[in-house]
């Protein structure tokens, strides 16, 4: 004679209460972990600003004839690295052309021959003793920036590396006053309110090479407690 098994419903009912249990607890456990990630968001948000208008700067000084004439010399070009007072050209009945500081040519667009004058910029050199980033704050956040704070940096020219640095400087004017633009207008002569950046200062404390990446872009996240 063959014997069936029976399952009672006493056991039916303690597997349904199992699994609804286990159930619960999944999604208890997955709106814990939603929570956390929604909270990380919106103290990081509260608690650090990140911009990607920043880029890796320097001092720039450009280099002018004291007259008119032809530039007879020019001993330079882009890359070229000279010493303060380094004459880098000569201009005929003018005189020589002479590096303010040490540091490196980052432009040399006038040539040999050509007539020049003191609206001529015959070469820029950076000076390269002092790179930092800097970073274009909205005036509407700038409020929460602080010399000191502490500040994470990823430059695009060294992409998945993360730099420690601190804001070093804060701009007393924005970078629409520097350009001599600090007013916008419509064709109806209505002025249009324009949103101005703020230029800030940050230096890299991480050992990380420079010397050629002035120019190149960088996304900064400063700490603002």
């Amino acid at each position: 004679m063959e014997t069936t098994a029976s399952v009672t419903p006493e056991k039916t009912g303690k597997k349904k209460v199992s699994f609804g249990v286990k159930l619960l607890g999944i999604l208890a456990l997955l709106i814990i972990i939603g929570g956390g990630i929604g909270y990380y968001f919106i103290w990081n948000a509260a608690n650090s600003l990140t911009t990607d208008n920043a880029k890796v700067a320097a001092k720039f000084y450009t280099i002018v004839p004291m007259g008119g004439g032809k530039l007879s010399k020019l001993s330079v070009h882009v890359g070229s690295t000279v010493k303060a007072n380094e004459i880098i050209g000569k201009v005929d009945n003018i005189g020589y052309l002479r590096s303010p500081i040490d540091g490196e040519i980052v432009q040399a667009n006038a040539t040999v021959n050509q007539l020049v004058g003191p609206t001529t910029v015959a070469a820029v050199v950076a000076d390269t003793s002092d790179i930092y980033v800097q970073a274009n704050i909205e005036e509407t956040q700038i409020a929460k920036i602080k010399v000191g704070q502490s500040v994470k940096l990823k430059l695009d020219a060294y992409p998945g590396m993360t730099y420690m640095g601190y804001v070093r400087e804060i701009d007393r004017t924005t970078q629409t006053a520097i350009a001599g633009n600090t007013m916008s207008f419509s064709t109806s002569g209505t002025y249009t309110k324009v949103t101005q950046l703020i230029p800030v200062k940050i230096q890299i404390t991480d050992a990380v090479d420079l010397q050629n990446l002035i120019g190149t872009n960088a996304t900064v996240t400063i700490e603002l407690n």
